[in-house]
């Protein structure tokens, strides 16, 4: 009896270690990992995005010959920017190894005015976009889990395995 009230406690104990560890490890839903810098003498307001997927995709192709799709398109992020005079702005971000990503302006109508991680001189301001294009097929940057994904089921399994192994461990002492 002693010993199923402590294998009760122990698979108890993993259970709620596994919650915790389930939580502690999701993915953060990070609305915009874009850094524009620097923005001093700047106002930048998040906006809606005004350009499409197929637009950004064809932009970026001519100006580029990028080879991206609209359907690799992986977010767009907006602003409403300015400022008293020109800038030479850089719009920094994390990039995977799978991953392209374009600057765009409108100044009347949309186009691709640079790269993301590369410095970009802005004569003018106003809506300013960047679209994330993702190769298919492969890993998304780091391989780190998408939001939403926790790991939780992993750490239950490893909670079973660790309490079948306590059982196992302490059934063979007593004999």
């Amino acid at each position: 009896m002693k010993m199923l009230k402590f294998v009760s406690l122990f698979a108890v104990v993993c259970i709620l270690m596994a919650c915790v560890a389930g939580t502690a490890f999701a993915a953060g839903s990070k609305t915009n990992p874009i850094e524009i810098t620097p923005t001093d003498g700047l106002t930048i307001k998040e906006q809606d995005a005004t350009i499409d997927k197929d637009m950004a995709a064809k932009l970026a192709n001519e100006k580029y010959n990028a080879g991206v799709k609209a359907d690799e398109c992986v977010a767009i992020y907006q602003w409403d920017i300015s400022a008293d005079s020109g800038k030479t702005l850089k719009f920094g971000m994390k990039l995977g190894a799978n991953q392209k990503a374009f600057v765009y302006h409108n100044g009347g109508s949309w186009a691709c005015v640079g790269k993301v991680n590369e410095e970009i001189k802005f004569d003018k301001f106003s809506p300013v976009a960047v679209a994330v294009f993702e190769t298919k097929g492969t890993t998304p940057s780091g391989g780190s889990p998408k939001t939403g994904e926790n790991g939780l089921l992993m750490s239950l399994a490893i909670a079973a395995i660790a309490m079948g192994g306590a059982v196992v461990f302490f059934s063979k002492k007593k004999d």
